[in-house]
């Protein structure tokens, strides 16, 4: 993936997380949670497939 795809997809996931962050503020933790072991998983893949 080139730069200007990985902006993105974080401007998508800042704006999912700001509006969970708007509508339930608790559960934010845990979404942040999920979100950084997708981002170490994505870039575990990325790393592998070069």
């Amino acid at each position: 993936m080139n730069p200007e795809t990985y902006r993105d997809i974080t401007a998508i996931v800042a704006i999912i997380v700001g509006v969970f962050f708007i509508v339930d503020p608790s559960i934010v933790a845990y979404l942040l949670g999920i979100v950084l072991i997708a981002y170490g998983l994505m870039e575990l893949i990325r790393r592998v497939m070069e």
